[in-house]
């Protein structure tokens, strides 16, 4: 029996068969291989769309929420390019998630676990997924971009741990982004980074 997850992807990848495909990977940064086929990497995987769903190229196993991210960024409506402005996941919930920069701060907690404060472990890990590191304003905060998809860039910040304050990191989405995602997918598609990024994390386990 498909689960909540899967079942969401039956859901939304009907509306594959109406996209009109070189409209779309012209307006979101597909790249079109024919008329009703297109492609885009997305978090270090390339994946190709048709009218019938998602799959990676490479064939391998891989999480559903990936697939319904991906189908949502295809079937949004969005034609703007991105501020380079950004604000937390938070600031895009309509108020689900209070507290300033806390409330979802739990959604980040599985890199804080695998990193365990160690910083170099996540810079590998950054670096695995090809984000670019834009330096550090203060001692111990280090600022990655990273473009999640052509249309939605994020900025990803690690604070290192002091006396003080344990290591805590925070993402940022560009202000556009609810013009090609509601808060759910938007939500999941931040899950996809966070496993992304604890997943490259743990391949330097042993540092």
């Amino acid at each position: 029996m498909a689960n909540g997850y899967e079942k969401t992807y039956e859901t939304i990848t009907p509306r594959l068969r109406d996209l009109d495909f070189p409209y779309a990977a012209l307006r979101l940064g597909f790249d079109l291989i024919d008329k009703y086929r297109m492609s885009i990497d997305f978090l270090g995987r390339k994946y190709e769309l048709d009218r019938e769903g998602v799959r990676p190229v490479d064939g391998e196993k891989v999480n559903v929420n990936f697939l319904s991210v991906l189908v949502y960024y295809a079937i949004s409506k969005g034609n703007t390019e991105p501020l380079y402005d950004f604000a937390l996941l938070n600031s895009f919930s309509g108020g689900l998630f209070s507290g300033g920069g806390s409330g979802s701060g739990w959604m980040v907690e599985p890199i804080r676990k695998t990193c365990g404060g160690n910083y170099e472990k996540f810079r590998r890990a950054a670096r695995d997924l090809g984000m670019i590191y834009e330096g550090s304003r203060v001692t111990a905060e280090h600022t990655w971009q990273y473009r999640l998809l052509p249309k939605i860039p994020a900025l990803i910040k690690y604070f290192e741990a002091d006396e003080e304050f344990p290591c805590d990191v925070k993402i940022y989405y560009d202000k556009t982004v609810p013009e090609y995602l509601d808060f759910e997918p938007l939500a999941v598609l931040n899950g996809c980074l966070v496993a992304a990024i604890t997943a490259a994390a743990e391949f330097h386990y042993n540092i």
